[in-house]
């Protein structure tokens, strides 16, 4: 968090002729702290502010935005301080190559609060990214992720918003339900309640919820809150809300909307008010089109929505999250990790995603004895088989396909087919050897049926 005499540093791109407004903005933002430096490309500050003066270095701003600027994934506010304004799509243009706002000077007055306001809130999202409260629970250190965790603070610590968690399996949607939980205000803190959705039965789902006095039904023997009543003043977690049945999504809603509920077996409404966050691997615009999923329901619960990557899309984690889940493994001394794991594990295809990773790390470490390095041969021998650098396998050639798929087509059938392979094959192979035994390894053949080959060739 910021601290009282802490100063936020910001750096200033001005694409103007002059550096009045610079000048400015500098004296009335160190009145809040807040220090403006000259734009450096090595500089590790995150915020900055780009000055245009005039319209004809629009061109010039879209160029630094997109080159300079984005792939550094700064949070960058352009001002206009030109006399005529932008358009509408050049504005949309600014903001979608890499700005976050856009400002036209006029309509900010000479106060500038509600930029000084922004550049508050993002000193303080980025003071509680380093905390260790989030450094334990998410690891990495991918631009991708460090994005995705300045919009889970910002919603987490400056709203009640509900939220929907979107992603493949194994991606982390249960952790980062529990960080939004773990920010949100620790003074009116409850409980965190996770409801899987996928076993929910829907008989049952009514007392799962609502809760069931004694006797409401048969074998109700005692009394029973429900998700609604455990988490009130908290947050309720839906697990794979895809799955939720129909009858239930209606009842949901009305809780939502109303904040009301009674148990099962009783005329006493009761109020709850919770944080609803829901997780799912499912597309639910598709799922509502279909009539699988209740449009206003959606609507509901997609106040905000997160879009969790997948390990393809944030590769640079890896080393981190290897080392992460070694040290788990391992308490004490962690051995030494050879390069080539690291490698491996880098080029390896997560279909379950940081699931997977931590599962194939935790058989490594069963297979791993002794005191040396962990090496290649302490990774399974079927993970090894799985792995294929991402390079398609011989058979999986599409040229190859095609010439088949030709085959077939020319009237061809497969024994003609597997005979001209066969040959093919057995001619490559005498060319790469002239050692008859090891042709013979290569084709499982006997080196007399190698010699009678090559006397066929004279």
């Amino acid at each position: 968090m910021i601290t009282k005499d802490s100063h936020i540093h910001v750096w200033c791109i001005d694409l103007s002729l002059h550096n009045n407004t610079a000048e400015k903005l500098t004296t009335i933002f160190k009145k809040h702290d807040i220090i403006i430096n000259k734009f450096n490309p090595k500089s590790e500050e995150d915020f900055g502010l780009v000055l245009v003066s005039d319209n004809a270095c629009y061109e010039q701003l879209i160029s630094v935005l997109h080159v300079q600027l984005k792939p550094r994934n700064n949070r960058i506010i352009v001002i206009n301080i030109a006399q005529l304004r932008f358009s509408e799509f050049e504005v949309l243009k600014i903001l979608n190559y890499g700005a976050e706002y856009f400002f036209e000077s006029s309509l900010v007055e000479d106060n500038y609060d509600c930029i000084i306001e922004k550049i508050k809130r993002w000193r303080n999202i980025e003071s509680i990214m380093e905390s260790s409260s989030v450094r334990k629970s998410i690891v990495g250190k991918s631009l991708m992720l460090k994005k995705l965790l300045r919009s889970i603070i910002e919603v987490s610590v400056y709203s009640t918003a509900s939220v929907l968690i979107l992603g493949e399996r194994g991606t982390g949607k249960e952790l980062i339900a529990r960080l939004i939980h773990d920010l949100s205000d620790a003074k009116n803190q409850a409980n965190l309640v996770l409801v899987d959705c996928t076993t929910i039965k829907p008989q049952l789902s009514g007392s799962e919820f609502f809760g069931h006095e004694k006797g409401a039904y048969t074998g109700a023997d005692n009394t029973r809150e429900g998700a609604f009543a455990l988490a009130n003043n908290g947050t309720l977690f839906l697990d794979e809300v895809g799955e939720l049945p129909l009858s239930m999504q209606a009842e949901l809603l009305r809780v939502i909307q109303e904040g009301t509920y009674k148990k099962l077996g009783s005329n006493i409404w009761k109020q709850t008010n919770f944080r609803l966050i829901g997780a799912t691997n499912r597309n639910l615009e598709t799922e509502s089109e279909a009539g699988n999923f209740r449009k206003d329901l959606y609507d509901r619960i997609s106040l905000w929505k997160c879009y969790m990557p997948c390990l393809e899309e944030r590769k640079e984690d890896i080393p981190v999250l290897v080392e992460f889940f070694f040290k788990k493994n391992f308490p004490g001394t962690l051995p030494y990790i050879d390069d080539s794991v690291i490698h491996y594990l880098m080029e390896r295809h997560y279909p379950g995603n940081i699931r997977e990773l931590q599962n194939i790390v935790k058989r490594i470490c069963l297979r791993y004895v002794g005191k040396g390095p962990i090496t290649l041969g302490d990774i399974p021998e079927y993970d090894r088989i799985m792995y294929n650098s991402g390079k398609k396998t011989w058979f999986e050639n599409t040229d190859l396909s095609e010439s088949i798929r030709e085959a077939l087509n020319d009237g061809y059938d497969a024994k003609s087919i597997l005979d001209r392979i066969k040959n093919i094959t057995t001619n490559i192979a005498l060319s790469l050897s002239n050692n008859n035994r090891e042709v013979s390894q290569l084709l499982g053949k006997s080196e007399r049926w190698i010699q009678l080959q090559k006397a066929k060739e004279k």
